[in-house]
């Protein structure tokens, strides 16, 4: 198996020029790619979807280990790199376009493992949580910044849209932090390992009721989530519905756990069947 530092080689070798526009930092510390493919706990021919692949560093390792690998990847002279490196392999497929409008849900893996493009991570993330449970566990590569994020307890500056909807179905896991003198050129921020596990079809016809009021009330995090509520969906008795789900009408939308947000949801399509409400854009 190529190291990570003669791939990286190989690479500029051929007159390559990273792209900051394309978050495009390339590992070259074999210790983090197996610290990856060991969280990523593949089974032999199991079908693994790659987002990002750059130079096939962690690539070459998920072939390595009998995996099956669907690699999509933007950047044409990447591409050419990777067909030269891997073209051989019959379990390699590789797929040149843009992973934010390639419709990921009909490519045959269940499993996302992958060193993620920065620019992408959480627009990425977002767009995998509504296609609920397609992807059921994850190995990820993400910004330091990002695995906080998405790890941060109520309440806290970090606690965002994004957690509040990944974890309400996932359970995550922050597995290694790595520096980010893993990487070359050396980005700015450290990175770090993380796991995502689905918990399963724990929303049902709550989730897009639930979606609609979280992002409603994250839209105003400052105001209380009455206000953000009123002023994203108006013409409804939002103290009254607040009520009813146990929450203060003063609390703000970062206050909430999950599951508080899985009850106003509830209230929410409770009192929608009533007539008296209904929850839409």
């Amino acid at each position: 198996m190529e190291s990570c530092v003669s791939l990286y080689r190989m690479l500029r070798e051929k007159g390559f020029r990273p792209s900051k526009k394309l978050g495009q930092n390339f590992l070259v510390d074999d210790n983090i790619r197996e610290i990856i493919l060991e969280a990523s706990r593949l089974a032999p021919g199991e079908k693994i979807l790659e987002v990002g692949p750059g130079n096939g560093a962690l690539t070459v390792g998920l072939l390595t280990r009998g995996a099956e690998v669907w690699a999509v990847e933007k950047d044409t002279q990447l591409c050419r790199f990777l067909r030269e490196l891997l073209g051989n392999h019959s379990t390699f497929h590789l797929i040149e376009g843009d992973a934010m409008k390639i419709p990921l849900e009909n490519l045959p893996p269940e499993k996302l493992v992958a060193n993620l493009p920065y620019n992408i991570t959480s627009p990425l993330l977002y767009r995998l949580w509504e296609k609920e449970g397609r992807y059921q566990k994850m190995a990820i590569m993400v910004q330091w910044e990002v695995a906080q994020r998405l790890t941060a307890p109520p309440g806290t500056k970090d606690y965002s849209l994004l957690t509040v909807l990944l974890t309400s179905t996932h359970e995550v896991k922050v597995v290694h932090r790595v520096s980010r003198h893993c990487f070359r050129p050396v980005p700015e921020v450290d990175s770090a390992i993380v796991k995502i596990q689905w918990r399963g079809p724990v929303m049902g016809p709550l989730k897009e009721t639930y979606k609609i009021l979280a992002e409603a009330g994250f839209q105003h995090r400052r105001k209380t989530l009455a206000n953000s509520l009123k002023k994203a969906i108006p013409g409804k008795d939002w103290e009254e519905l607040l009520e009813k789900a146990g929450i203060p009408p003063k609390a703000r939308a970062q206050e909430l756990s999950p599951e508080e947000w899985i009850t106003l949801a509830r209230e929410a399509n409770s009192l929608a069947r009533s007539s008296r409400f209904k929850v839409q854009r």
